[in-house]
């Protein structure tokens, strides 16, 4: 009995030391990761122009004769400008490459399991599922810097009110806030110090994040203070309690449309877990849909209604403000 005890102290010892090692590493390692993030967001002196901790890299590729091919289409610049409203570390010659893989792999499942208008509708399908990836990260940012951007206006209103420049307090929110609004105004503070103009500066913030109105408002309201003069700390201060109350209506609006959200996604499920259940239940039978010409007809439309239906059920659910 002793024994055991001895054994279970030990055990209990050993625990606790490797759990206050692990513990004080953790806190060590998340000190020097939140140094490297805000060395990271000013950018340091060796990075020159570049501004490579702040500015996105504007190349289409890594590649240059890759990239020199891409600056010759119009649908670049576009992608290129979808990918810096996120936080992905993608290049639009990723992306494309991405949704070209999706494409033959939707194209190489038609072509196992059935043939006709499947053999168009699934390379589509699995073709776009990255840019559906994409416009979610970008709506996930935008949530986020709705969230983090009342905080970061009151950090500005105490820094302007310690006698410190505008630009100062971009700098500071810049430096203490996390992503992605420390990025943003990390980025207007340093195109101001490449000699952009100011105005130019914050109204890029608002076309890097086009869906969010919270930031347009800041925008416009401090460009026009910019031009006809007031009281910007007010001003912000301001910006910053609507701002916030926005916020929290909106929490509660998306409280009182999660039924109808929740309903949409069961509704929307429900046919693909018929199909799964059947094609389990009665192979032969559900096969006819993916096997016969008529049948990836039947299937290509219920398809294209089922998304049809889908996205209007979610576009019901949305509110504009």
């Amino acid at each position: 009995m002793k024994i055991l005890l001895v054994g279970v102290a030990a055990f209990t010892a050993v625990a606790l030391l490797e759990a206050l090692f692990y513990t004080l590493r953790f806190l060590s390692d998340r000190k020097h990761d939140e140094l490297k993030r805000r060395l990271s967001n000013l950018g340091s002196s060796s990075a020159g122009p570049a501004l490579s901790g702040v500015l996105r890299a504007g190349k289409l590729s890594s590649n240059p004769a890759i990239d020199a091919i891409l600056r010759s289409m119009k649908i670049s610049a576009r992608l290129e400008g979808l990918l810096e409203q996120t936080e992905l570390e993608m290049t639009v010659a990723q992306l494309l490459s991405a949704c070209a893989i999706g494409g033959a792999l939707g194209f190489s499942i038609a072509m196992l399991g059935s043939r006709g208008i499947m053999l168009l509708v699934l390379p589509i399908v699995f073709g776009m599922l990255p840019l559906f990836y994409v416009l979610f990260k970008r709506g996930q940012r935008t949530r986020r810097l709705s969230e983090q951007l009342p905080d970061a206006l009151e950090m500005m209103a105490r820094s302007l009110r310690a006698g410190h420049a505008l630009t100062s307090s971009f700098k500071m929110v810049a430096t203490e806030m996390p992503t992605p609004v420390s990025i943003e105004f990390g980025r207007a503070f340093e195109a101001q110090e490449l000699g952009l103009p100011f105005e130019k500066a914050v109204a890029d913030m608002t076309r890097r994040a086009p869906e969010n109105q919270d930031l347009k408002i800041f925008a416009l309201s401090v460009i026009v203070q910019k031009e006809t003069g007031g009281n910007l700390v007010e001003i912000i201060e301001k910006i910053a309690d609507t701002v916030r109350l926005r916020y929290k209506f909106q929490g509660k609006l998306r409280g009182l449309t999660a039924e109808g959200r929740m309903s949409s996604y069961i509704l929307g499920s429900l046919p693909i877990i018929c199909v799964l259940f059947l094609m389990v239940a009665n192979r032969p039978y559900v096969m006819h849909l993916f096997t016969d010409d008529l049948g990836n007809y039947i299937l290509g439309y219920g398809v294209i209604s089922w998304s049809l239906g889908f996205l209007w059920m979610r576009k019901m659910m949305k509110i504009k403000l």
